[in-house]
């Protein structure tokens, strides 16, 4: 994920947003929609509320009202797509460039026609640096084994949203666990949470969760990051934050009395500091030098 977008909303915005993209997406009001989700990318919220805590909520509350009969049928589907055309836009956004060279195929299971669970776990992992095939809904089981075996992806990602479409979800996971050279496979969707297919690695109805899950069992959490990865971070912060202050590389190395060839270097992730050097960037900056080195990014920026 990029630190760019790491910041998380307080509890009364989200709320707030929530409700007003509920509003939106029942009156199908794209224009409003798009312009709530815009605003929170702008205020660099992290991919997982945009996608899970606040497209993913309102979908799910929309499916409550239409199950209790309050919505029909057909509002219930202008809401999906315009959910799928706010999503499309957030992705562009978020991508980032990042790659971990681990690739992943992530479909709905054969029968399944629901897309959003399997598109937001697809593009959280994108975010991540994955390479992603997303082969869409509906995917039969010979089709996807057939894919796996001409691509070796090292994960393959379910989504199952009925329970009519378990056996599909079991007879996917049994025959991609019988291959050779099998890929890891998690199920995701409330159905296969509360009934876990035994085979499958890794069950859960939050694309979060599995998210950090999958992180985890590939190494690629906070604590496999090499110092070549943990400088350019930093270098990366450190530009961000020069721009966003208006400061150029020569204003920043003169105010932290440093040459401005090695703010480059330091910008450019090439260059290790020491405590002092970082303490002369960050207070240049205006951050804490603790603020400057974590990777979680929780300080918002100035305007």
């Amino acid at each position: 994920m990029s630190h760019k977008y790491s910041v998380k909303p307080k509890r009364n915005e989200l709320t707030k947003t929530r409700a007003d993209l509920l509003q939106a997406l029942i009156e199908g009001d794209q224009l409003t929609a798009s312009r709530l989700v815009d605003a929170a990318i702008g205020e660099r919220w992290e991919p997982s509320s945009v996608y899970v805590h606040v497209i993913g909520y309102c979908l799910a509350e929309i499916g409550v009202m239409w199950h209790a009969g309050n919505l029909s049928i057909a509002t219930e589907h202008r809401a999906t797509q315009m959910a799928l055309r706010l999503l499309g836009n957030a992705q562009r956004v978020y991508v980032n460039g990042k790659r971990v060279g681990r690739r992943a195929v992530i479909t709905s299971v054969e029968g399944d026609t629901h897309l959003i669970g399997g598109l937001t776990f697809a593009d959280l992992l994108r975010f991540e640096g994955w390479d992603v095939d997303f082969l869409g809904a509906d995917t039969p089981t010979d089709a996807l084994v057939e894919l796996v075996q001409t691509q070796s992806p090292d994960l393959v990602g379910l989504s199952v949203t009925i329970e009519e479409f378990l056996p599909n979800a079991s007879a996917s996971v049994e025959a991609l666990k019988q291959l050779p050279d099998a890929p890891v496979v998690v199920v995701g969707g409330a159905i296969a949470a509360a009934n876990p297919i035994l085979e499958a690695d890794f069950c859960s109805e939050d694309a979060v969760k599995a998210v950090n899950w999958v992180q985890t069992h590939f190494g690629l959490n906070e604590s496999s990051v090499t110092i070549d990865v943990l400088l350019a971070d930093l270098g990366n912060r450190i530009q961000m934050l020069r721009k966003d202050r208006g400061l150029s590389q020569q204003a920043l190395a003169a105010e932290a009395n440093l040459d401005r060839s090695y703010v480059s270097a330091v910008e450019n992730g090439k260059q290790n500091v020491s405590f002092a050097t970082l303490k002369g960037i960050s207070d240049a900056l205006d951050v804490g030098i603790a603020e400057l080195i974590s990777r979680e990014w929780p300080f918002e920026y100035s305007s």
